[in-house]
């Protein structure tokens, strides 16, 4: 028991590490979209910030379920159905993330924003969003099935 409460420990402290990275990450994105409008204010470039601002948005809450599942894992209750219903919710913000990759390029076309950059950078971010779903919904499976073996053998003894 003491040694998932360490691991639950560490794993909320590197939730937190990453929350401030994605806060730190998105302020300076904002701050070179500001820039960007100043310099460049015959273009509309500048206005992705609204769609980053909606994936730091969406990183955010799949660290708070991340955190919540790591309060399961000191909870000595690492396969759980909270744990699997947390891993599906991850991989449908994914899946959302996904979403709004595929929009972006239709909206830069239509602001008269759109080049070679911004395909190849949204067909990159489709890629690791579909990986991460997938890899969040595998996860949630496979912790369901776990916990229907340990509710099998807890009936069977």
């Amino acid at each position: 028991m003491k040694q998932q409460k360490k691991i639950c420990n560490y794993l909320k402290a590197l939730t937190v590490v990453l929350i401030a990275l994605v806060l730190s990450f998105f302020t300076g994105l904002t701050l070179y979209a500001f820039h960007l409008r100043e310099t460049h204010s015959d273009s509309n470039i500048w206005s992705f910030i609204f769609f980053s601002w909606f994936i730091a948005i969406l990183c955010i809450l799949v660290l708070i379920l991340f955190w919540k599942v790591c309060t399961e894992i000191g909870n000595d209750n690492s396969f759980s159905l909270e744990n699997a219903s947390y891993f599906h919710k991850m991989a449908l913000l994914g899946v959302v993330a996904l979403v709004s990759y595929v929009i972006r390029p239709v909206y830069f076309a239509i602001s008269r924003c759109f080049d070679l950059r911004t395909l190849v950078y949204s067909v990159f971010l489709i890629l690791i969003c579909a990986g991460f779903s997938i890899l969040c919904e595998a996860l949630s499976k496979l912790i369901k099935n776990a916990y229907e073996m340990k509710l099998e053998n807890d009936l069977t003894i």
